[in-house]
């Protein structure tokens, strides 16, 4: 089965580093006092034990009560005192929070956040826990941030557990469980998490998507935490294939979200050997923020046909959402290519809600005559739909022969796009 052997051969890996991993790298955080680890719910607990609990039964309930009130007024500040209390006065609390009605704002807010913060030294019970959630969708965010904590403090711990609790969840479910392991891995050690992520199996394309996700979660936990240069270094001196220029997509792009030009020059810096789809990648990121910057980068660079499509289509997609006559006097100013093309069509499709008479023209200025096509009909319906004096009126004044005006008036705009009536 695909699965398990994704996960057990991250299981075999980490057991075998396990030693010299732990040697000078943390404490382990499992040891910690027998208050601290105890089963929820409990189950044979020692006299000892449950009589301390019994002796401090009430001053748990007094804390839960009193940030249980608090959270009334200032959830946010409720949970930020949450922390400090003790893993008792935590479970204490997830028990309120748990009681609250479903439909209480503040229920799954606190159950997240307290799930979280037992998660530093029961990992194991918050997870249990977490089952009873009730929302399907919210138990698998508390379980996410669940692991990146334990795989934070214990990554190994961590990864035993999804070799053997994983293996029969559906494969969409091991991933995000997976991907979230080895974010918090790549917290407390992202040199040791990037070899495990090399390690997964990659006999197939669902393995081999495991891997990049992996591979770009530690990526960008990296560069999140300043460690560009590792990241860098790490990307670099992997051997030139679909791996690498995945990954060389992900790291230009955090780079570029708070250093575009820094992120521009590296590029430069690599030459020819920067595959197109990274260019146009890194285009979208950059033009996200800065649309007028990247294409003037973009305009500066002698690039290829393909790079040249994909990366002007990644800037217009952008640049509409903000600024049409901004995006329109770019492509205007460029030479005219067919490389252009799908760039064109991008503005166009925007363009068509807003002035569609302009959108008609930019559709009828595609080379590629099956784009062309399409272009124009969709402009059509979604003209006739919003102004259909308007449209009519430019029918009757066009130079179309009879085909393409019958064409154009049965075409359908918005979700109808390239179908008849």
């Amino acid at each position: 089965m695909t699965s398990p052997k994704i996960l057990l051969g991250v299981f075999i890996f980490l057991t075998s580093m396990g030693a010299a991993f732990y040697a000078g790298l943390r404490v382990n955080t499992q040891s910690q006092s027998p208050a601290q680890v105890t089963e929820f719910p409990s189950t044979g607990s020692s006299p000892a034990r449950q009589s301390a609990h019994d002796a401090s039964a009430g001053f748990t309930r007094d804390t839960a009560a009193s940030l249980m009130e608090m959270s009334q007024q200032d959830l946010g500040e409720a949970l930020r005192q949450s922390d400090a209390l003790s893993a008792g006065d935590q479970r204490a609390l997830l028990e309120e929070a748990f009681a609250l009605p479903t439909n209480d704002h503040r229920r799954n807010r606190m159950i997240r956040t307290l799930l979280s913060q037992l998660a530093e030294t029961s990992p194991r019970d918050a997870l249990a826990m977490a089952e009873n959630i009730g929302s399907l969708r919210e138990s698998t965010q508390a379980r996410i941030e669940i692991l990146e904590v334990w795989a934070k403090n214990d990554p190994a711990a961590a990864m035993a557990w999804a070799a053997t609790e994983l293996a029969n969840e559906p494969l969409r479910s091991q991933s995000s469980q997976l991907l979230a392991i080895f974010r918090g891995y790549a917290e407390s050690n992202p040199q040791a998490a990037f070899a495990a992520a090399m390690d997964l199996p990659t006999g197939n394309r669902t393995e081999r998507r495991t891997q990049a996700a992996a591979l770009g979660a530690v990526i960008s936990a990296q560069i999140e935490n300043g460690a560009l240069s590792d990241a860098r270094m790490q990307v670099e001196q992997l051997e030139d294939g679909a791996t690498k220029n995945r990954l060389l997509a992900e790291l230009v792009n955090e780079w570029a979200a708070f250093d575009p030009q820094g992120a521009a020059s590296y590029l430069d810096s690599l030459g020819d050997a920067v595959p197109a789809s990274v260019t146009t990648s890194f285009l979208s990121e950059w033009a996200a923020n800065d649309p007028q910057a990247a294409a003037a980068w973009l305009g500066s660079r002698e690039l290829d046909d393909r790079t040249l499509s994909g990366a002007s289509t990644a800037i217009i997609r952008e640049w509409t959402r903000y600024d049409m006559a901004a995006s329109a006097e770019w492509l205007n100013s460029q030479p005219v290519s067919p490389a252009l093309d799908r760039a064109v069509m991008s503005y166009t499709y925007r363009a068509a809600q807003e002035d569609p008479a302009s959108a008609m023209s930019w559709a009828e200025s595609i080379n590629h005559d099956q784009m062309r096509t399409r272009m124009m009909q969709y402009v059509a319906g979604t003209w006739r739909e919003d102004d259909p004096e308007s449209f009519q009126d430019f029918i009757d004044n066009s130079d179309f022969t009879d085909e393409q005006r019958t064409s154009l008036m049965e075409s359908r705009g918005g979700r109808g796009f390239g179908r008849r009536r």
